[in-house]
């Protein structure tokens, strides 16, 4: 085990030597985590993606973003019981602000504006009692969002935000 436990450590350290955030590059990466279509009940894992592809100087990137969750929840009513579920499909533009290029850990924050289509619907489990209603929504959303990447090698890294659909998310990022 502790040759094991080397041998990543040798050769996470050799592939990170060389790592750095460049603005040039364009870059495309996917989280997933928790938060958002609603914090009850359970449902799938939220994700998004993001591919930032125009560099407006040295430190701000600018991109296109994408995100879904969906949960449901059941409720009891004592003889009969249904479950809501609950779904968020965002997309949007994003744009970040890095604060230290050229290093490993690379912090950011940034903004993403754009469109959520939102559902919800209600089905009775077992004999219908009643309607089984649904609505859609949709609206322009807004959000502030904070995190780090940490490269492992030119190419690849990965990264940490919060603030944007999943809230809070983990996730691989890469150089194109």
């Amino acid at each position: 085990m502790k040759k094991l436990a080397v041998a990543v450590f040798c050769v996470l350290f050799a592939t990170s030597v060389f790592a750095q955030f460049k603005s040039t590059n364009s870059t495309l990466g996917a989280v997933v985590g928790f938060g958002g279509s609603g914090l009850n009940g359970t449902g799938a894992i939220p994700i998004g993606a993001e591919y930032m592809f125009y560099s407006l100087n040295d430190n701000v990137n600018l991109g296109i973003y994408a995100g879904f969750a969906s949960s449901s929840e059941e409720l009891n009513f004592g003889f009969s019981k249904g479950t809501w579920t609950y779904t968020n499909i965002l997309v949007g533009v994003s744009g970040a602000y890095h604060f230290s290029l050229g290093e490993k850990f690379d912090p950011f924050v940034g903004l993403s504006l754009g469109y959520n289509v939102a559902s919800a619907s209600w089905e009775w489990d077992g004999a219908a009692l009643g309607a089984e209603p649904s609505a859609s929504a949709g609206g322009i959303f807004y959000s502030g969002y904070a995190g780090f990447n940490y490269w492992m090698s030119d190419s690849w890294g990965f990264q940490v935000r919060a603030g944007l659909l999943p809230y809070v998310g983990v996730g691989a990022i890469f150089n194109m």
